[in-house]
């Protein structure tokens, strides 16, 4: 990673930092992606899950499953939640 630092100190000039930017935003949605995609396989519909929020850790129960959201019954009220926030209780 050291190595890979020093390369990209040593680029004067835009059109290779710019081709290095939409390398590294490409890898970064494949990461984001099969990341959501090991997450959802975690949770399941009636799970009680620990959701962390602003507000501190809430405890909801997933009610539905989408791409990268869930539908969660938090105190009686329905909000959907990224998987990167939520936790099987």
């Amino acid at each position: 990673m050291k190595n890979l630092k020093t390369l990209v100190m040593g680029i004067d000039n835009m059109a290779d930092m710019n081709d290095l930017i939409k390398v590294v935003n490409a890898r970064r949605k494949v990461l984001i992606k099969t990341r959501n995609a090991g997450l959802k396989a975690t949770f399941n519909v009636g799970d009680t899950v620990n959701i962390d929020s602003k507000k501190g850790t809430l405890v909801g129960v997933i009610t539905k499953i989408n791409r990268s959201r869930a539908l969660c019954d938090i105190n009686g009220s329905s909000y959907y939640v990224p998987f990167s926030i939520m936790a099987v209780a």
